[in-house]
């Protein structure tokens, strides 16, 4: 009996332990408020586009509008060389890089995850992005930006 309760104290001293690990706030990727995190990224072999799907979550109480810089959001490969987008996709906002759009808006809501798709044409597929730079402004002063490194680990 007493070998039976020595594993359910270790089993739950385990699981205890990894889920205190997995709620870390460090884990956590937030700037201004705000959750950044990947879904996934490829490579288009057919086309050659590097598609990379994130989203981000608002923790603010009222909605707020997030205002992205599209010219200065980029993606860095293993050379630390940066890309310039194709397109940037927020939910159903669409900013396409030929539009010259300098800024792409979107109204975040409290807790509800918003999509964003960064694609670049024509990427090389011996080449591995290694983070993407989402840059926007601050909800704290106008006409300040902050810039979020978002990591890409190997899919």
């Amino acid at each position: 009996m007493h070998v039976f309760f020595r594993y359910v104290a270790i089993l739950i001293l385990c699981c205890g332990t990894v889920t205190l690990k997995a709620q870390t706030a460090d884990s956590l990727l937030v700037v201004d408020d705000i959750q950044f995190d990947v879904k996934e990224y490829h490579i288009d072999k057919d086309n050659n586009d590097l598609l990379i799907n994130l989203f981000a979550i608002s923790y603010s109480k009222d909605p707020r509008e997030y205002k992205m810089n599209t010219f200065s959001t980029q993606v860095v490969d293993q050379k630390n060389q940066s890309h310039f987008f194709s397109s940037i996709r927020m939910g159903n906002v669409l900013v396409r890089f030929e539009d010259k759009q300098n800024y792409l808006h979107y109204l975040l809501e409290e807790d509800k995850p918003v999509d964003i798709q960064v694609v670049v044409k024509g990427w090389k597929q011996s080449t591995l992005p290694t983070q993407v730079k989402l840059v926007f402004e601050s909800s704290m002063e106008e006409g300040e930006f902050l810039e979020v490194s978002i990591p890409l680990k190997k899919p």
